[in-house]
């Protein structure tokens, strides 16, 4: 008998029941990198997560004979109905034992919900949207996630496609090793586009990081406002949801591009903290997770992850694209402790970004699923 549950993720004692109960879910799965616990607890926290002031969330937890075997957040995402002008419902945070009768139990619990309120179709897997981790990872199973990339076991494709959902985007990663060397098509094109205009070049300013976060805002919402999904963040959430990459980033990585003076676009790649994360298997920072986290970056991390890539509308179709991949490899390759580059997540459908890559020799080697059904 599978019993269901309301969260109140507001009480920080039924929020750590719905982190928690993951860890039992892939104690037998040893390529999953448990994510840091005050990160779940700040991106599920409703009462000071900006995300929360635009959406509405229900959480639910399935248990069978009082033990947790499953769990789900059913989501409303206000700005994304409203830019889209339709009554559209996500889930994310999905978790299940390998049972159907608890995944149903989930995803009816959540439908039923989801219904009440007018919503007409539900999509997802999204934590929460678009915007943070999404995606059902349909291969690859074998290789562990790099930073802000989902894991999940093969059976739940299984789980979700027997509820009804079909796929409605695959998300692409790309990986490509350190030692590749970049074609000269790519750096013919970089070089042509450079002398056509007055394109430069700069690396992000740490210390001046509050005027860099409103360029890297103003890029973002420009430059993915068309793109299928897309949902726009607020200055709020934007903030929020940056304010942990400063201890994290490398300037080195971070690259804008300037036409004529004027912010074009720029590329952000990531140390693979993953690597560390793995290394701390209760997901708790202290007491000793924060000297792993800070000192043995070079013992563990030897991977990257180009986690986004922005051009202005206005600035498109000049080859920015390529010339920020070029300098990007540049700046990988002169730190010479990363043996292996991914670039995630890219849109199946989005030929600009898909094809610069596939030239440069990279391998399309992971493939997140998202999925839909109509109500």
């Amino acid at each position: 008998m599978i019993e269901i549950q309301e969260i109140n993720l507001s009480k920080k004692k039924e929020r750590s029941l719905f982190i928690d109960m993951q860890w039992d879910i892939y104690r037998d799965f040893p390529q999953w990198v448990p994510q840091l616990k005050m990160a779940l607890h700040d991106v599920l926290n409703p009462l000071t997560h900006p995300f929360y002031k635009t959406s509405t969330v229900k959480c639910f937890m399935a248990y069978e004979n009082k033990k947790p075997v499953g769990r789900i957040m059913a989501i409303i995402n206000h700005t994304a109905n409203q830019q889209k002008n339709e009554s559209a419902g996500a889930f994310g945070f999905f978790e299940s034992i390998h049972s159907k009768e608890v995944s149903r139990s989930l995803f009816q619990t959540a439908e039923k919900w989801l219904k009440s309120e007018g919503v007409t179709k539900i999509e997802g897997p999204f934590n929460p949207s678009t915007n943070y981790d999404c995606g059902l990872l349909i291969n690859r199973f074998d290789n562990p996630p790099q930073v802000m990339m989902t894991y999940n076991p093969p059976y739940y494709q299984e789980l979700i496609e027997d509820y009804g959902f079909f796929k409605s985007m695959d998300l692409l990663a790309y990986r490509i090793d350190a030692d590749f060397k970049m074609p000269d098509i790519i750096m013919r094109i970089a070089e042509r586009n450079e002398k056509k205009g007055n394109i430069t070049y700069r690396k992000l300013d740490l210390k001046n990081w509050k005027n860099e976060l409103d360029h890297m805002y103003e890029i973002y919402n420009s430059a993915w406002e068309a793109n299928w999904g897309f949902i726009p963040m607020t200055k709020e959430e934007f903030y929020h949801t940056a304010k942990e990459l400063k201890t994290i980033v490398d300037p080195n990585l971070v690259h804008f591009v300037e036409v004529n003076g004027e912010m074009a676009g720029f590329i952000l790649s990531l140390p693979d903290l993953n690597q560390i994360f793995k290394q701390i298997p209760d997901g708790k920072l202290f007491p000793t997770g924060v000297f792993k986290l800070l000192f043995q970056k070079k013992k563990y991390v030897n991977r990257s992850r180009t986690i986004t890539m922005g051009i202005k509308k206005e600035f498109r179709k000049m080859g920015l694209e390529t010339l920020l991949y070029k300098h990007n490899y540049i700046e990988l390759q002169k730190a010479k402790i990363y043996k292996e580059f991914e670039m995630s997540w890219i849109l199946e459908t989005n030929l600009e970004m898909n094809k610069p890559l596939l030239t440069m020799g990279a391998e399309a080697y992971k493939t997140y699923r998202l999925f839909e059904k109509k109500l």
